[in-house]
């Protein structure tokens, strides 16, 4: 019975060991760490704090931090709020994909010496709700004295107590419009809102020395806040002391270009239209070319040289190339006639240009195949009329078609005693061919009857009658006694 008792004892301890086995969470570790700045007294100093997890994904944390505020002023920072008595409190939230978080705070030194910024408590979890034990650390402010040897300054009074925030938007009074909004010039920005390339600097603005940001090429920046107490640079006109979005695009990697919303700078001809672009939710003035909606036109500030100009963005490859405008006579001459089309067409589409050269080349030489068979068909055709109707050639017939010369008798010509050669020979074979037969049938005739006649006036001469006899003489082919008369041909 015993042994019983026991044996379901240890049943019952092995069941009841599961769940609780089950249960058991085990802790990430982490770390919490700061960075450690020097500065001068006057100066705005920023502190780093990155909270770091072992490769995981990082989920919430809070952290409460102290610091001294005799030797540092609580100027902003992304999630820190201030209750105005030197005690920090940072919430923040991971996004599930990224293993740290990570915020920089804002300080203005006040005293020379070394300023302490400790952790007070800290809670984090990973993304996946285990517990994030975090190693932690702290920060040690190096100040300096001032340039000018000073080694204390006087608070600015920028920290709003009541709730523990920085109001930057109230730094100063100074309201600045932009594009129809109203903005409040604000000097509490931090060294990690500063863009690449820039660094802080002093101008007289208003009256007063105020905290901008240049670049080696003069651009300047001044930090504007907006009426929900979002700030950020905007581009300042040193020369009327205005303002205008900041958006700087990198054009190599040396250069970057910041466009400009200044239409009366530009001067392109007529064929140019003036559009809207939209780039990084900001809109600026275009210029497009009808015959070719790739490219586009802008003004820009070249952040290297402090020129301004006209580029040309490239909407497929999204790239910026200086750009120089062409003259009103180039582009109505090029640009918008059909030649100008033509070649834009040529050179974008050089594959498709080349397929229809040779399809038409193909075509004419089939046309040109077509007639020359053609043509000979009907030559032939021509040759067979001709010998089945007997119809001369061409050559014959403008031969027989020639105008009859009428020949005219010797007398006619005024040189006829000088050329009597040239005359009778002409004439001489026409008169003996066209005239000789006629003439011996009628002389022979003649001759026959004056020979009878001569016989019969013979006869009464025998006989002793009286009569009239003539007795003609006979004549020959050739003689004198007969006149012919040419006739004029």
């Amino acid at each position: 019975m015993k042994v019983m008792k026991k044996m379901a004892a240890l049943v019952l301890s092995a069941f009841l060991a599961v769940p609780m086995a089950g249960s058991v969470v085990y802790a990430a570790e982490g770390s919490l760490q700061f960075t450690d700045p020097e500065t001068q007294v006057g100066e705005t100093v920023e502190v780093d704090m990155v909270i770091r997890t072992g490769g995981d994904a990082i989920g919430d944390a809070d952290v409460t931090m102290t610091y001294d505020t005799s030797s540092l002023e609580f100027v902003s920072g992304d999630g820190v709020e201030s209750d105005g008595s030197g005690t920090l409190t940072y919430s923040g939230s991971g996004s599930g994909s990224e293993s740290e978080l990570r915020t920089t705070m804002q300080f203005r030194a006040l005293q020379a010496g070394t300023a302490q910024i400790s952790v007070e408590s800290s809670t984090a979890y990973l993304y996946s709700d285990e517990t994030l034990n975090l190693e932690e650390g702290s920060s040690a402010v190096t100040i300096e004295a001032a340039a000018d040897g000073s080694t204390t300054a006087e608070a600015s009074g920028t920290s709003d107590e009541g709730t523990g925030t920085t109001a930057a938007g109230e730094t100063t009074d100074i309201v600045v419009t932009v594009n129809g909004t109203d903005y409040n010039f604000s000097e509490a920005f931090t060294s990690a809102d500063i863009p690449a390339g820039y660094a802080e600097t002093t101008m007289t603005f208003n009256g007063e020395d105020r905290r901008f940001v240049a670049n080696d090429a003069g651009v300047y920046l001044g930090y504007l806040v907006d009426s929900s107490g979002a700030g950020s640079f905007f581009l300042y006109n040193d020369e009327d002391a205005t303002f205008s979005p900041y958006l700087e695009v990198s054009v190599s990697d040396t250069t970057s270009i910041i466009l400009l919303n200044q239409p009366e700078q530009v001067s392109l001809p007529d064929s140019y239209q003036q559009v809207d672009l939209t780039v990084s939710d900001q809109t600026f003035p275009a210029w497009s070319d009808p015959s070719n909606s790739r490219f586009y036109v802008i003004y820009a500030l070249n952040t290297r040289t402090g020129q301004e100009g006209l580029y040309q963005y490239d909407t497929e490859d999204g790239t910026y190339q200086s750009f120089t405008a062409p003259s009103a006579d180039e582009s109505s001459s090029s640009d918008s006639s059909i030649v100008g089309r033509l070649g834009t067409f040529v050179s974008e589409h050089i594959a498709v240009v080349l397929v229809i050269v040779a399809v038409i080349i193909l075509l004419l030489l089939i046309l040109m195949i077509v007639f020359a068979v053609k043509l000979v068909h009907r030559n032939q055709e021509l040759d067979d009329l001709y010998d089945e109707y007997d119809i001369p050639m061409d050559d014959d017939e403008e031969e027989d078609d020639r105008p009859v010369v009428q020949k005219k008798s010797r007398k006619q010509f005024v040189g006829y005693d000088e050329e009597e050669d040239e005359y009778d020979d002409e004439y001489e074979d026409e008169y003996d061919d066209e005239y000789e037969d006629e003439y011996d049938d009628e002389e022979e005739d003649e001759y026959d009857e004056y020979d009878d006649e001569y016989e019969d006036d013979e006869v009464d001469t025998h006989s002793g009658s009286t009569k009239n006899i003539r007795r003609p003489g006979k004549k020959s082919k050739n003689s004198d006694d007969y006149e012919m008369d040419f006739i004029d041909l």
